[in-house]
């Protein structure tokens, strides 16, 4: 697994930060300075975890706020690791790999940089919207229940049906045990970098699964047929034959059973002799096998005959996963891909310069929003962004917190202006609010209030108004309102959020979270 991912998974963990995979995959990945420790600060900042990078000497572990990351030296090339507990003598870690393990004080410190992420989760640290991506979770999972027990329950009615024997079911059973440890193969093969299964098939001296699946002996058609997806396709296609056609085709099953016998017999010859390294769930398969021949030394084996029907559609269902794996392989990999070319483009964007020139031939403001909507100065600001909203608007509620981070940092003034209601009077309503809560002076209510009403999953006027209570304030900003309006008409307003950076429009292409690299 990629050494950044994990050790963000891991600090997320320590910090008991709520986080989904593929959302913290794809920040990681997709970031225009990709396996850095500035990729991890910014990725752990959309956690709502602060980070600050240091530079730190060996006399200051002991005062180094835990967890944290850090930076080692190996023989191999740098990498993070998590810091968890510091001792007299010990330091214990999660390793470049993400494993947990304790090392001697001195040996630390001989490999460690000094270079270090100081990191504190907020009290509402977590993954954007994760409340609603666990209940996709469970609701993805609970179909997955359902259709399992549905499928064994119509298992166990066709067992019934149709009869057969203890040894025959068995039989059944040594088909789904291959059917699934092939399966699990046919998944390292496609995340080698998945540390449950690199536990699997790297721990051991002798244990190297990619030596055995690699090997050109064990290949065809440049790698694209592979043992695991042959095993795949034989226990599919035999499971599926036992299912679909009954028990009558067992015989012509048994005779593949023996025939297997000779390639087990190859694979662990090459496997002890030529390449000395051992594949575990190669192993396991081989003892399935060995099983199956075992299985089907009872004569109900051998007193049906074979029909070439059975065989024609034995060979029609393996050659079919075989091809469909073929074409399918390719297509698993396109998510990387994806990763790598929004990676570039983000890199692209993250260009300062480049930003400025286009910037410079974007539109620019004709009039000047003097005093209108909610402003917000910074004290050395280099920016002046405008933001024209909808207070209602899900895209305007997703710009809010990167602005608001842009603001904290220093980086930038933030003018807030909203399109007019149009006759709605619940958003009339509550841009008047929004403008009385300004009028009080206290930015830090103001601040409280937009993150209160852009951070709700509901926009709840009601609840809002009760919050922030006003007594007649809200009469007073009839004529901020057509200020607003008249600007919005002046400016041609078509569309929210609509982003002004210093007086230009934001160009197109670019959106609001690329101001994160490039206002800075």
């Amino acid at each position: 697994m990629d050494n950044c991912l994990v050790i963000c998974k891991r600090l997320l963990e320590s910090l008991k930060v709520p986080y989904t995979g593929k959302y913290l995959k794809e920040k990681i990945f997709t970031h225009p300075q990709y396996s850095s420790l500035l990729g991890i600060s910014d990725t752990l900042e959309d956690y709502g975890v602060r980070s600050m990078a240091v530079k730190l000497g060996p006399d200051r572990l002991d005062d180094f706020p835990l967890p944290g990351i850090v930076q080692v030296s190996l023989p191999n090339g740098s990498y993070f690791n998590v810091i968890t507990a510091v001792s007299e003598n010990s330091v214990s870690l999660f390793d470049e790999k993400g494993k947990q393990k304790d090392v001697s004080r001195l040996d630390f410190l001989k490999s460690w940089t000094g270079v270090s992420l100081m990191v504190e989760a907020g009290e509402d640290a977590a993954e954007p919207e994760i409340n609603q991506k666990i209940r996709d979770q469970r609701i993805i999972q609970g179909i997955a229940i359902i259709c399992g027990a549905s499928f064994l329950f119509w298992l166990g009615l066709r067992v019934i049906e149709i009869g057969i024997s203890g040894l025959h079911l068995f039989y059944f059973v040594l088909k789904l045990l291959g059917l699934s440890i092939s399966g699990v193969l046919l998944w390292y093969q496609q995340d080698k970098h998945n540390p449950i299964l690199q536990n699997l098939c790297s721990s051991g001296k002798n244990v190297d699964c990619n030596s055995v699946l690699d090997s050109k002996s064990f290949q065809l058609l440049d790698g694209q047929i592979n043992p695991s997806l042959v095993a795949f396709a034989y226990f599919f296609t035999g499971a599926g034959l036992l299912v679909g056609l009954s028990f009558s085709y067992i015989t012509f099953l048994a005779w593949l059973s023996a025939l297997t016998i000779p390639v087990v017999i190859y694979s662990f010859y090459y496997q002890t002799k030529v390449l000395k390294k051992w594949c575990r769930f190669c192993l396991l398969i081989q003892g399935v096998l060995v099983m199956e021949v075992m299985a089907t030394g009872g004569e109900a084996f051998w007193s049906g005959g074979i029909d070439g029907s059975v065989v024609l559609l034995f060979l029609f269902l393996f050659t079919g996963v075989i091809l469909g794996g073929i074409f399918i392989k390719p297509l698993l990999g396109i998510q990387d891909e994806i990763y790598k070319s929004k990676r570039q483009l983000a890199k692209l964007k993250s260009n300062k310069e480049l930003f400025e020139l286009s910037l410079s031939r974007s539109k620019k403001m004709k009039n000047e929003p003097q005093g209108l909507g909610i402003v917000m100065k910074g004290e050395k600001s280099k920016y002046q962004v405008l933001k024209v909203c909808n207070p209602y608007c899900g895209p305007c509620a997703r710009a809010h917190p990167v602005l608001e981070n842009l603001f904290a940092k220093g980086n930038i003034d933030l003018q807030i202006l909203f399109v007019p209601g149009n006759g709605d009077d619940q958003k009339e309503r509550t841009i008047r609010h929004l403008l009385a809560i300004k009028d009080k002076g206290d930015s830090k209510l103001m601040h409280q209030a937009l993150d209160d009403w852009y951070g709700a999953e509901k926009k709840d006027y009601s609840l809002f108004a009760a919050k922030y209570p006003m007594n007649g304030e809200l009469m007073q900003q009839e004529e901020k309102l057509k200020a607003m309006e008249e600007w919005c008409v002046k400016e041609d307003i078509s569309y929210t959020p609509t982003l002004f950076i210093d007086g230009y429009e934001l160009p197109k292409g670019y959106k609001v979270e690329d101001l994160h690299y490039v206002l800075v």
